[in-house]
């Protein structure tokens, strides 16, 4: 369980993408969606993992020449929701 956390605005902005777009969702998705660069939403993916929100993983995409990042929220990421004092 994920107890009162706060987050970046920044963190909370791809916390929020990653929560409504399923759960799962590629870097790539989020650079283009969010406007941001890769670095800037890797650390953001790193916060989120630190904090015990989901995983990071790497899938083999026929056609891409690297893996690609994807992050995946667990039970917990998905069900945690901001506090008023969180925010």
């Amino acid at each position: 369980m994920i107890e009162a956390t706060k987050l970046t605005e920044k963190s909370m902005e791809v916390f929020e993408y990653i929560k409504n777009a399923g759960g799962r969702v590629s870097l790539p998705e989020m650079v283009q969606a969010l406007g941001r660069t890769d670095r800037s939403i890797g650390a953001n993916l790193t916060d989120l993992k630190k904090k015990g929100f989901g995983e990071r993983e790497k899938v083999e995409v026929e056609g891409e020449e690297k893996p690609v990042t994807y992050f995946a929220l667990n039970a917990d990421g998905m069900a945690w929701a901001p506090t008023e004092d969180a925010e």
